[in-house]
């Protein structure tokens, strides 16, 4: 937090054990939010207008977004490149 980042993943569309799964074996430490219910979904699609899921969105310290994307691709920097134009890398 120290330099205006917090990241937060938000899966609304697997099932919990398969998420927790992937989260386990993919060392992730951030908060996630894994909620399949009908409200949840309606939440990620009308909501956040995601098409897919995960969605990946990278917030300024302004609160913009600055960059999102739509699913898992294991060997995209796409993120780093980002973090590194907010100087936040």
């Amino acid at each position: 937090m120290s330099k205006g980042l917090v990241v937060i993943g938000f899966d609304f569309a697997d099932n919990r054990q398969i998420a927790l799964d992937f989260l386990h074996q993919n060392s992730v430490t951030f908060p996630n939010i894994l909620d399949s219910s009908e409200e949840a979904v309606e939440t990620g699609l009308m909501t956040y207008g995601a098409t897919a899921a995960p969605v990946n969105y990278i917030i300024d310290r302004k609160g913009k977004i600055s960059f999102v994307w739509l699913g898992y691709d294991e060997n995209s920097k796409r993120g780093v490149d980002v973090l590194k134009n907010l100087g936040l890398k």
